[in-house]
């Protein structure tokens, strides 16, 4: 009787099981772990957004999307991804982020470009060029929300 379970529930057990964010975390970028300090100033810099995003969010190869973190705290984004709508918006956008270092690790936000959402940290394996994780929260009616992945170019 038990044999003729287990392939039943295994079945079960699959079936129930759920997808995750449609980015792709390859094995070509690690999580910096949030128990590492980070100096704020190695934040500091210009951030590119991959190929494989643009592809995900349907926005073409050859527009460029930067984000320019700023030692103030700041940071200004050419062309960007509307947290809230998931469209391009093809304007500039100047605001704060927030950014705590502390016991726990190393915590990045900003309510403008992740609609309150986090902002994971990671590197990228051959050259440990930091790499930001936005998370973006889905849209009405879909069951997961979908990541843009910044890369630190300068």
């Amino acid at each position: 009787m038990i044999r003729k379970l287990i392939p039943f529930l295994s079945l079960l057990l699959l079936s129930n099981c759920q997808d995750g964010p449609k980015a792709a975390f390859n094995e070509e970028f690690v999580p910096i772990l949030n128990n590492k300090d980070i100096p704020f100033q190695k934040f500091v810099g210009i951030y590119e957004l991959d190929e494989d995003s643009k592809k995900r969010f349907g926005i073409p190869i050859q527009t460029s999307l930067t984000l320019n973190v700023k030692l103030d705290k700041t940071f200004t984004a050419n062309n960007y991804v509307d947290a809230k709508t998931w469209k391009l918006k093809k304007e500039m956008l100047s605001s704060f982020f927030y950014y705590y270092s502390g016991e726990d690790g190393v915590s990045i936000s900003s309510p403008e470009l992740t609609d309150g959402g986090v902002i994971n940290i990671y590197s990228r394996k051959k050259d440990s060029a930091l790499t930001l994780y936005l998370y973006i929260r889905p849209l009405k009616g879909q069951e997961h929300g979908d990541y843009l992945r910044y890369i630190k170019v300068k």
